[in-house]
């Protein structure tokens, strides 16, 4: 056991800029030492469980008399690391800019908000989910500190992070708050890791990290390894310590997507990390949002410039939910001004997030943009429940001949199809009503025949 190492180094600070109404944010107790350790233990059946323990519980007779009693292997893995989001309090006012620089009000007017849903799991201190900004947005979390199901944030980061994805996205993206910092915005591995399996396995897109802390993690890593396997997109900070991201985890893992901080003048913050993990860079200096108790307040924090591609990143999966992360990634890196070196560098990655050019895609649209169809008379104030018949004038051998799709801008609808091949039609139905107030098309391939297109819109 002596030779563990359990010195934790840890960074990732940032400052506080008070807004109205005034508030008073305390500092970060930033724990430099982790006090536990990650163990396997193995039962006399052969099953293996991770847990997370305090290093006293492993000194030689603790351990003697657990195996002893239990009959259980115990065998040590690593330091149960931590994390930190870390700050520095100043009493500065800055006005609200990091949204308008990303370009997020276009990006959000190209989309209904009833055109689908996308969650993105903030794993940070917590969310107040009471917040007049946010409680239209939440999905059900956990607290991984208290082991419960009440995410509520007694910090503050959590709630200000979860503000800035709110804002830059439509309302059919979802928060689903984490609690894996404690009060003091310091957290184990063994709860980060926990956390990251809670959102892969209850249906998180996007997860979204901003914190840091120096040593690398087996565990974390193979954390983060099994949301990128299942499709899940990681966001995290790349810290605030005008350091090498070398020297941090997780901003060091190049299978991540690591965002560093610019200003209002679109320089690199002074605080900001960078290096050759970066990958993009976003608003990061005096940025507004909501943090608990109906307040607001600007931050400043490579932090705050993560959630901004978090929410970007969200609001592409909403356009095309096909997209896999590779995918996102490479459109993240497309939709930026490029700054310092050309292409891509170590201080901005690709360049700063800037939105401000996307043209939706629609699914409606690539269809009309085809050759060789014929355009049906269009419908309104279609019942959200509607049947549709499709006539024939005859008989076709049998129901493959014909190809029926529903199409939303965006989404492709599952539809039932009831062939009556002896009276020439094909009814074609919903398997669930559809949306109010939104534009579908019925689209008709006839085998070796035309193909029609027909636009409704419901009530």
């Amino acid at each position: 056991m002596r030779g563990l190492l359990l010195k934790m180094l840890l960074g990732c600070s940032f400052s506080i800029v008070l807004f109205f109404p005034s508030i008073a944010l305390s500092s970060s107790g930033e724990q430099t030492e982790t006090d536990r350790v990650i163990v396997e233990v193995t039962d006399k059946e052969g099953n293996k469980e991770i847990e997370s323990i305090a290093v006293d519980e492993v000194q030689p007779k603790s351990f003697f008399t657990i195996a002893a009693s239990s009959k259980d292997e115990v065998n040590v893995l690593q330091p149960d690391y931590i994390r930190t989001i870390g700050m520095v309090q100043t009493a500065e006012y800055t006005k609200p800019w990091g949204a308008m620089r990303v370009g997020t009000d276009w990006i959000k007017s190209q989309f209904a908000t009833n055109a689908g849903e996308v969650i993105v799991a903030v794993i940070d201190t917590g969310v107040d989910y009471t917040h007049s900004f946010l409680k239209e947005r939440m999905v059900a979390g956990y607290d991984f500190v208290d082991n419960d199901t009440d995410p509520m944030d007694e910090h503050f980061h959590g709630t200000h992070i979860a503000g800035i994805i709110a804002e830059s996205t439509t309302a059919n993206v979802k928060i689903m708050p984490i609690r894996a910092l404690n009060e003091t915005g310091n957290g184990y591995d063994s709860n980060i890791a926990k956390s990251i399996h809670y959102a892969v396995d209850n249906g998180a897109s996007l997860v979204n990290m901003s914190f840091q802390g120096n040593e690398y993690s087996e565990h974390l890593a193979a954390a983060i390894d099994y949301a990128l396997s299942n499709d899940v997109l990681v966001v995290v900070s790349s810290g605030n310590k005008s350091d090498d991201t070398a020297n941090y985890y997780p901003a060091s893992e190049k299978k991540v997507l690591v965002v560093s901080a610019t200003d209002q003048s679109d320089k690199i913050a002074v605080f900001s990390n960078t290096g050759g993990s970066i990958d993009i860079s976003a608003p990061g200096v005096g940025i507004l949002s909501s943090i608990p108790g109906e307040k607001y307040a600007a931050l400043h924090g490579t932090s705050m410039a993560a959630p901004y591609v978090s929410g970007v990143a969200a609001m592409l999966l909403l356009d095309d939910p096909t997209r896999s992360i590779e995918e996102l990634e490479k459109m993240l890196k497309t939709y930026v001004d490029d700054k310092g070196a050309v292409n891509w560098d170590p201080l901005f990655g690709e360049g700063i997030l800037n939105v401000s050019n996307f043209n939706k895609h629609s699914l409606i649209t690539s269809a009309f943009s085809s050759s060789n169809y014929i355009n049906l008379p269009e419908h309104i104030n279609v019942p959200l429940d509607k049947t549709w018949t499709i006539l024939f004038n005859q008989v076709f051998s049998d129901d493959s001949t014909v190809a029926v799709k529903l199409y939303t801008e965006n989404y492709e609808i599952p539809i039932q199809l009831t062939p009556d091949l002896k009276n020439k039609k094909i009814i074609v139905s919903p398997t669930k009503n559809y949306q109010a107030n939104t534009e579908y098309l019925l689209d008709i391939q006839i085998k070796n025949g035309n193909r029609y297109l027909m636009r409704f819109k419901t009530k």
